[in-house]
């Protein structure tokens, strides 16, 4: 695909996100008012005087399409108003927890990378022996263990039971110590069990397609074309066979990546982290349109960058990819034909 067309496509994708954006939050049932009253027994007593007012000061009492303007607006001068729940502006609010959920998403993701795509390659090294039927075993069952339920068990076994982390949070409060290393450990000591909770559920997935891949890659001509040639086991594993192997999962990574930030949203809750996941949480369940908008706007833009950064890797990784006219996936449909007779040697 040429770098045009596939910038119309990110265009478009980027566009019909932005618009479904805007009628998601609104097809929930209930509204932001709703749960400011507690609900439909009305908790909390406002006469109807304050309920005009409070909707007019969010700008809901307008008709949709007024709404669907003033929310394009935002988009450009990226402002959505205050947030309903915590009364500051939606986007401030996002800054305040988006760093603690890149902590443990970018540390996980790369844990998950390392150890599984490390793993599969030894697996497919020792194919078929005792060390890949423990390995396979050992990730099929972890792959079937939901990601929550990982993190009730990490938080029992390592919090309540031997107190080695804490319980919840980012951070300890009012920390006695003012030293930044004591200050560092805290906050890793506090990211430990969400970022191994992350970890596990990723690195199963990663593990079984990188496997797979290799092992098949492993039976290509060319591998037994570089054993003849005399060269060690070393530079046929991590030259030809992890290289050519890499080409496809290169996709599969990023998306698990983009789906982290997603996924964190059980891991947060689980463990009380003040991310954007257990933030997203809270936002649908208040009902906050204006804090919905900024995360699903950030969230979209997160996917799309690592898609276009799967774009940028795929020439370096088969320089035959983008060549040409550019059309990156027909090229590696077409490559696919002759890999087995020379891969990248």
């Amino acid at each position: 695909m040429s770098g045009n067309k596939r910038a119309l496509t990110y265009g478009n994708v980027l566009l019909f996100v932005l618009v479904l954006n805007f009628f998601l939050p609104r097809l929930l049932p209930g509204g932001p008012i709703d749960y400011i009253l507690g609900g439909e027994n009305g908790a909390v007593l406002m006469s109807e005087a304050q309920k005009t007012a409070l909707l007019g000061y969010y700008q809901l009492d307008k008709p949709m399409g007024q709404q669907f303007l003033h929310y394009v607006k935002g988009l450009v001068t990226l402002d959505f108003g205050p947030s309903i729940t915590y009364k500051s502006p939606a986007l401030e609010v996002i800054k305040g927890r988006l760093p603690w959920t890149l902590l443990i998403v970018g540390s996980s993701a790369v844990l998950s990378i390392l150890i599984g795509l490390g793993a599969g390659l030894m697996s497919a090294w020792r194919h078929a022996g005792r060390a890949d039927r423990a390995l396979l075993l050992s990730m099929v069952g972890l792959s079937a263990i939901p990601e929550f339920l990982i993190g009730m068990l990490l938080l029992i076994g390592f919090s309540v039971q031997w107190s080695w982390f804490p319980l919840g949070g980012a951070s300890t409060p009012f920390l006695p110590s003012h030293l930044w290393w004591d200050r560092v450990g805290d906050v890793l000591r506090h990211a430990t069990l969400p970022i191994l909770t992350l970890t596990a559920a990723q690195v199963a997935s990663l593990y079984l397609f990188m496997r797979n891949e290799a092992v098949r890659v492993l039976q290509e001509p060319f591998v037994e074309f570089a054993w003849a040639k005399g060269l060690n086991r070393r530079t046929i594993l991590l030259r030809h066979a992890a290289r050519n192997a890499l080409l496809p999962i290169v996709t599969m990574i990023t998306l698990r990546i983009g789906g982290l930030m997603a996924g964190s949203v059980l891991a947060e809750t689980v463990f009380s982290y003040p991310g954007i996941g257990r933030l997203l949480q809270e936002a649908i369940l208040s009902r906050d349109y204006p804090l919905l908008h900024a995360l699903f706007l950030v969230m979209t833009v997160f996917v799309l960058l690592l898609n276009m950064m799967a774009d940028a890797i795929y020439p370096r990784l088969d320089p035959r990819v983008g060549r040409g006219n550019g059309d990156g996936p027909a090229m590696l449909r077409r490559a696919e034909g002759v890999e087995g007779r020379g891969g990248l040697l």
